[in-house]
């Protein structure tokens, strides 16, 4: 089957990116064009590695969909303490900034510790809530976060770390969320580095990138790129950007966004059934924008 072949990459949006990207894999699952556990690979980043570990832990995106789209069955998510739009200024100062990457995640790291003011074991524990247990599911998942020294790690089943720190820690955006300590190391959000970090999937026949927030930083850098181009990448309709209001972190954001995934999803399949049934050619599949 393609999808044994194929990389899915499932990059960060908040909580709306959580929602909007289960929608969308519910609906390529019912259509029969993908079962994410059918996947050689999935590469997760902030929200995508939440999303890639709840829906390989059930076996089913349908099933985290409707449990995400009943206000009763969802589980509890913390209230930032700031407010996005207070701390998008800085945020956006660091991405853009021509500091090297050492000095991008001291800077985001600081910001987390300065404003962040919630308690790691309450975000944890909040985490952990997203998640049915510690255990990695089967199947090859990669999480990535980023070390407060720039350096990218990926963690795996074969990491010896749990899947609730290796989540936590690749979705502590900076200021947002504080940074996680494992083994005496700090870790930041997957996304500082790269919001799909799809350079991981290069040696992959077939590349499925759902992207729900395009990268902060503006163009993406040369080696996410390269992928990006030869990648079916399915992102929000103007609908779906408007329907996640001003703040993508508020809880009640995920069932409007998992509606809004899942009509995009149905406006991508014919694209993605087409181009997964074959590896595509460099720039061949381009990005599946969903009408609306």
């Amino acid at each position: 089957m393609a999808q044994e072949s194929t990389t899915v990459v499932l990059g960060g949006g908040g909580l709306a990116g959580i929602g909007w990207t289960v929608g969308a894999l519910t609906a390529l699952e019912e259509a029969g064009v993908l079962r994410l556990s059918a996947a050689a690979h999935v590469v997760g980043t902030s929200a995508g590695s939440a999303v890639g570990a709840m829906v390989l832990q059930t076996g089913s995106a349908a099933a985290v969909y409707h449990r995400m789209v009943r206000k009763s069955l969802r589980n509890e998510e913390l209230t930032p303490a700031v407010a996005l739009a207070e701390l998008m200024p800085e945020m956006l100062a660091v991405y853009g900034s021509e500091e090297s990457v050492a000095e991008k995640a001291e800077r985001f790291a600081r910001l987390s510790r300065e404003r962040s003011g919630v308690d790691p074991a309450l975000r944890r524990a909040a985490v952990a809530g997203r998640l049915a247990g510690d255990v990695w599911p089967d199947g090859r998942l990669s999480v990535t976060a980023v070390r407060v020294d720039g350096e990218r790690t990926v963690f795996t089943r074969e990491s010896g770390v749990g899947l609730v720190d290796a989540v936590t820690a690749s979705c502590a955006v900076p200021g947002i969320w504080p940074t996680v300590r494992i083994d005496g190391v700090e870790y930041l959000d997957g996304g500082t580095f790269s919001l799909t970090n799809a350079d991981l999937a290069a040696d992959a026949d077939r590349v499925l990138v759902l992207r729900p927030m395009a990268e902060l930083a503006g163009e993406a850098p040369e080696e996410q790129r390269a992928v990006l181009e030869r990648a079916v990448v399915v992102e929000p309709s103007e609908r779906a950007l408007a329907g996640f209001g001003s703040d993508p972190f508020d809880p009640d954001v995920r069932g409007v966004a998992a509606v809004l995934g899942y009509e995009d999803g149905l406006g991508a399949i014919e694209r993605v059934r087409e181009a997964l049934a074959g590896a595509a050619a460099p720039g061949a599949s381009g990005a599946v924008l969903a009408e609306g």
